[in-house]
């Protein structure tokens, strides 16, 4: 089994290299690099220590990143015709399936830490003073924890929008858009809500003795278990009859 996945990873890393994809990719790096100058230059020391840009980071990236690759798991290889050479092949379905998310997860996961420290080195050079700044060890482990759990789940979504998907682009749009809308959402309704000074002392009483950390590893359970509700429904429906028959 372990032979191959790496069968599909190998494959995946040639398609991407070729591919539309790593056009998109390499755009969506540029800005993001962009921003990872600009934010920390503006911010100065409060960048290693404010949790909410890094969390924006770490929310935007990997679902960004693992909805342009994941996509083209299936409907990319139905638009160029490849579809029915690889499920000629005798690579097990779940081989395919984990192979194509691995792929694309992994990327995904590795936009943070190397985002994360294109802005240290940003933040140092423009604001460090007389020492040198640096992340506190919560803050980084949780945005890398928060991060893998997130592009899993971007990327079990993608899968089932790419198994119905005729085109990649179809495909990327109802992805990236389906995450990111709500969670756009979400965010704002919460700053507006907070912004009300009677909804943020009764927030602030409904969350009793709850302090950040705990709501947060709260938040990585629950998306923890939506991965595996998602990837093992996702292993139920990946199956080559259907793929042939689609």
């Amino acid at each position: 089994m372990i032979g191959d996945l790496l069968t599909v990873l190998w494959k995946e890393g040639r398609s991407l290299a070729g591919g539309r994809a790593k056009r998109q990719l390499l755009l969506t790096g540029g800005i993001m690099l962009f921003y990872a100058f600009l934010f920390p230059i503006q911010m100065g020391r409060d960048w290693v220590s404010d949790p909410i840009p890094v969390g924006i980071l770490t929310i935007v990236l990997p679902t960004i990143i693992v909805g342009l690759i994941v996509p083209d798991a299936i409907a990319g290889e139905r638009e160029r015709h490849t579809l029915p050479t690889l499920l000629a092949t005798r690579l097990p379905d779940r081989a395919i399936l984990f192979g194509k998310l691995a792929f694309g997860i992994a990327l995904g996961w590795l936009g943070v830490p190397v985002m994360l420290g294109i802005s240290l080195v940003a933040v140092n050079l423009t604001a460090a003073g007389d020492g040198l700044l640096a992340y506190d060890a919560a803050l980084v482990l949780g945005a890398l924890v928060f991060a893998l759990l997130l592009a899993a789940l971007t990327g079990g979504i993608a899968i089932f929008v790419s198994l119905r998907a005729r085109t990649v682009q179809e495909a990327q749009q109802l992805t990236v858009v389906g995450l990111m809308l709500p969670l756009m959402v979400v965010g704002f309704g919460l700053t507006l809500a907070i912004t009300n000074e009677d909804f943020r002392h009764n927030f602030v009483d409904l969350l009793g003795g709850l302090d950040m950390g705990t709501i947060v590893l709260g938040a990585m359970v629950l998306i923890a278990l939506a991965d595996i509700a998602v990837i093992a429904a996702a292993d139920r429906r990946f199956r080559r009859g259907r793929l042939i028959s689609s």
